[in-house]
């Protein structure tokens, strides 16, 4: 209560009233002109009408930065090791370093969201922004967020229907790149390898199915292995599965390049000539998929540029050069030798091989 009788008008309140969120209340309040003219008039008058007071302490609290950036990782085995968030890692170091800015690395562990650590770190102000790089749909703790006053951006992931800001790669645009190129190349009979645990992988599955659908292929020509950790392990499980209830199959898609080397290497294992008689394709372009053999045709995603770019994001959102961030980036083929027009007489594997 301000005084007797009188209670506290929050910040959250305005922004309900303004129709905005609580980060651009706050940042009008705090005398940003990166907002709009319209938007801050409507603010502060609305600020004025409920007799808003700020409090002081909080004000303070709210100027003094820590000048660090919290990123947060899955929990997922030697995730640090892991090639694709070390390229992105490396590009938020990189970003942040320049501006100034040092990283909190986490790992989003059972006690880190348990614990509401990932609410704490900017409640603490240990750091003045959260990026979380590569979420899953299971990750819906992250909502909570919306309800916050603090900058947080989602790197290469989105929630659909959420206020999250986000910074991905378009895996439908990706998605319509791949069947295009394995299609004009004849190909008729194609597996595909995806992780269903994130929106992302969804968008990517259901778009390279409807291309395919559209060039005439049905369905029943289009099946599909679900995995979870997405690495090489998985890739080989998956292209043995799709090989042997389908041999007829004259290629693979992998959800990024780990399973795709899987995937070549299952073939090989079997005797079975990439791309002579299976062609496979990857997703990322990872430094290693130009040296394997046959190079890896893949789609390059530019990770580390992503990971610069979701600092420079969240760092805009900060300082209130941006009031939200939706942004896509588009995907490039790269053509290398692991993928060649379809082989109707190719080698056909029997179920029981």
């Amino acid at each position: 209560m301000t005084r007797k009788g009188h209670k506290t008008v929050t910040i959250k309140e305005i922004a309900a009233t303004c129709g905005v969120s609580p980060s651009t209340v706050s940042l009008v309040l705090n005398g940003s002109e990166k907002i709009k003219k319209s938007t801050r008039e409507r603010v502060l008058k609305t600020a004025q009408r409920l007799d808003y007071q700020p409090n002081e302490m909080a004000r303070s609290l709210v100027s003094s930065r820590s000048r660090c950036v919290s990123v947060t990782v899955p929990a997922l085995a030697h995730v640090f090791s892991d090639v694709y968030f070390g390229e992105i890692i490396s590009g938020i170091y990189q970003e942040a370093n320049e501006a100034g800015y040092k990283i909190l690395l986490d790992i989003a562990q059972e006690s880190f969201i348990g614990g509401k650590e990932y609410l704490n770190i900017l409640r603490n102000r240990r750091a003045d922004g959260m990026l979380y790089i590569a979420s899953t749909i299971e990750d819906r703790f992250l909502l909570e967020f919306e309800e916050q006053p603090y900058p947080v951006l989602l790197v290469n992931h989105y929630f659909p229907d959420s206020s999250l800001d986000f910074i991905s790669v378009d895996y439908k645009a990706a998605a319509r790149l791949a069947s295009k190129h394995l299609l004009d190349l004849g190909h008729r009979r194609i597996g595909l390898i995806i992780g269903t645990n994130t929106f992302t992988g969804l968008d990517f599955r259901d778009e390279f199915l409807v291309r395919c659908e559209r060039r005439g292929i049905e369905r029943k020509y289009l099946p599909w292995a679900s995995v979870k950790d997405w690495d090489e392990q998985e890739g080989y499980e998956a292209a043995r599965k799709l090989i042997t209830r389908h041999p007829e199959l004259t290629a693979i898609m992998a959800g990024n390049d780990r399973m795709a080397i899987g995937a070549i290497r299952y073939l090989v294992s079997k005797g079975i000539r990439v791309p002579e008689e299976v062609s496979v394709m990857g997703m990322d372009d990872i430094p290693s998929a130009r040296y394997t053999t046959p190079g890896l045709t893949t789609l390059r995603m530019d990770l580390f540029l992503l990971g610069c770019q979701s600092c420079r994001r969240l760092l805009d959102l900060l300082d209130g050069r941006r009031t939200e961030c939706k942004d896509l980036n588009e995907p490039h083929l790269v053509l290398r030798e692991s993928t060649a027009e379809a082989n109707p007489a190719s080698r056909r594997l029997s179920p029981s091989e």
